[in-house]
This record gives structure tokens, sequence and C-alpha cells, in this order.
């Protein structure tokens, strides 16, 4: 067997002895070893090196192209029309999954460290280091950014600028909860004191508006919609007469049925008098900044909506917390957890449980009867 020695090899690549020595130290190069002096040297297989020079120069030339942020930011587009054409994994992803992938990505190119130009931008270094610079206590923002950084990746190795052991490395950066994830709630009481809050007017809102936040906040907190299923929510999707709202595609592609109380039904017919007549299929529309003509009730105001009224009211909520608003009230009021996972359009009643929040003073008040 034909072999070479450290110096021939660092003659051919250029480099001093010791670099080669170290690589040989950890294992990046093919070696064997020879017993010299009462000790050994390295030597390498000269087929393997061959090999090992082959694809040590693929890699080069893989991260010259992955360490141009300009060539990168060219392909984001490309990626997000294959994530919403399902192009990428064979089913199209949801509106909000793929804004948020795109939100993330820009992200994680925002905080590259300075010295990225000498490695690929996508790779193991550098997504931990990204990683590392995020707030421990924000883990879903670190998740977001390592499962957009993953699709990216897929993106990559689907148009060959990228192999498949990238995406097998990245998995080592996986993000690990540190601190339990934050789940807010309200209790009955509370929820009944948003609700009102909801429906009175404050100064500069038009009543329309008003009508509108409470006819929201009655629908997620009696169906348990996600922001999505009630922005999507389509006229005809609203049956008043046999009481039932149809979520056309939920998450998952999913679609389902869900009842309609007697509070959301006299809610529903108040918001239905002041609807603005228009064209548009949505049920829940609001008014455009711009022109102030009727439009599409979209995430990003709902929140902000659900936001402002959080502060009116003086209690930590949001939108997910309403979802679970819906869960733990339905379960404390005795209602089966099959109906209740149906009815969130969970996949696992594992995933319902999670929903269910109990407070520390509803244990110390049901354990005094025990």
């Amino acid at each position: 067997m034909e072999t070479l020695t450290i110096e021939q090899v660092a003659q051919d690549l250029r480099l001093s002895k010791r670099s080669v020595q170290r690589l040989a130290q950890d294992n990046e190069i093919p070696t064997i070893t020879k017993p010299h002096r009462g000790g050994f040297v390295y030597l390498i297989p000269l087929n393997s090196y061959l090999v090992w020079k082959q694809n040590r120069s693929t890699k080069a030339k893989e991260n010259s192209s992955l360490s141009d942020l300009d060539f990168i930011n060219e392909l984001k587009e490309e990626w997000i029309d294959w994530c919403r054409t399902g192009k990428l994994i064979g089913k199209p992803l949801s509106e909000n999954t793929v804004k948020t992938n795109s939100v993330r990505l820009n992200q994680y190119l925002r905080l590259l460290p300075r010295r990225y130009s000498k490695t690929a931008i996508i790779s193991l270094e550098i997504l931990r280091e990204v990683l590392g610079s995020i707030d421990p206590k924000s883990f879903a923002i670190k998740d977001n950014i390592y499962k957009a950084v993953r699709s990216f990746t897929k993106f990559l190795i689907a148009k060959g600028l990228a192999k498949e052991e990238l995406l097998i490395e990245l998995q080592r950066a996986k993000p690990k909860r540190v601190y339990p994830a934050k789940k807010v709630h309200c209790t009955l009481e509370q929820y009944r004191k948003l609700l009102d809050e909801a429906g009175k007017r404050t100064h500069g809102q038009s009543e329309y508006d008003v009508i509108l936040n409470k006819a929201t906040i009655a629908t997620i907190g009696f169906t348990g919609l996600r922001a999505s299923e009630l922005c999507n929510l389509r006229v005809q999707d609203v049956d008043l007469t046999n009481r039932k709202l149809f979520v056309y595609l939920g998450k998952g592609k999913k679609n389902r049925y869900v009842g309609i109380s007697n509070d959301l039904y006299n809610i529903f017919l108040q918001y239905l008098k002041v609807r603005p007549k228009t064209k548009l299929e949505n049920f829940f529309i609001t008014f455009s900044s711009v022109d102030k003509n009727p439009v599409p009730l979209v995430r990003d105001v709902l929140l902000h909506k659900i936001k402002r009224l959080a502060q009116r009211v003086g209690f930590d909520i949001n939108l997910h917390g309403l979802r679970r608003t819906f869960a733990t009230i339905a379960a404390n009021s005795g209602k089966p957890i099959n109906i209740i996972s149906l009815a969130l359009g969970h996949a696992d009643l594992k995933t319902t449980q999670g929903y269910l929040m109990t407070s520390q003073d509803e244990v110390v008040r049901e354990m005094k009867t025990w």
C-alpha cells in the first residue's frame, strides 16, 4: 500500500507540517501509524488521501458559495416560494408558517457574527453562535430560528448546494428548553371581565370596532379557534341556523366543525347587524388605515387588539392564552377532554392536556374539601 508522509501532504496542501499533524491527531485526515524510535509516526494512505482531498475540495466550494451573504439572500425568495407551493416537503405550508420561517431566517442572518465570512453561513458552528446570542428564556424564538435554518438547508440540499450531512450536523444545535414555558390563561371570572371590557367603547374607537372586538374575543373564548382560523373564517362557514362553525383548512390543512353556544350566537347576531356591506368572503372585517375601505381582519391586527385589551383589564393574556382559557373553562365545567380536543383541532389528547391550566389557588381550594 502506497503511503505519504506528513511532510509530503503538507507540501501538497500548501500547509505547515504542524497543521497537517493536527489534522492527523484529530482524525480529520485518513492515517495509519508506524512505530518509530519508541513512538510512532503518521502515514497517510495514498488512495484514501486522494478521496479525502476531493471531498475537501467539494466542501470548500460549498463553503465558498454559502459564505456569500448576497448569494444567500438571492435564494431566499425561491425558498419561500417552495415552502408556499409545497415543492420543498411535498405539501404547502400555511401562510403563518411561511411568514415565521421568513422572519426567523432574516433574524438569523442579522445575528451572524462578524467573522462569518470565514465559515459557511449555514453551518453548525455559526448556528450555535447565533442561538447562543439569544436569551435562554426566549426558547420559542431560538426554536423557530432553528426550524427556519433547517428548512432552508433542505432547500439548499435539493438545489445541490449542500450535502445531506449538513442537515444531520445541524441537529446537534437543536435548542433545548431551559426555563418552563410561560403559559398564560384566564380564569372564568377574568374571561368574563375581558369580554365585558371588549364591549366598552374607549376614546377614539368606533362603535363597529367595539362590536368587532367583542365578537372576536367571544369566538376564541367560546370555540377555541386559532388566530389564523378566526381570520380565515368565511361568511358561509357560520351556520347560525344549525348553530355551528365550519373551520376550513385549519392547522395541518384539516377541516372540522365546532358548535356555537347561546352567548356566542347572540354576539354574532349583534355583529352581523353592523358588519360592512362588502363582497369580501371573510366573516370578520376591519377597515384599511390607508383608504378606510373594508379589508379582512388579519392575525397581526387581531394580536394587537388583544394586547391593548389585556392592558386595559390589567392582567397578562394573549391570543393563544385565550385558547387555553377555552380548554380550561370547558374542562373545569366537566366537559369530556376528547370533545375539547376535537374542538381545538388537536390530533393528540396529550396536546390538549398541556392546555389545561390549574392555578395553585385552585389546588388549595379543592384540597380543602378532601
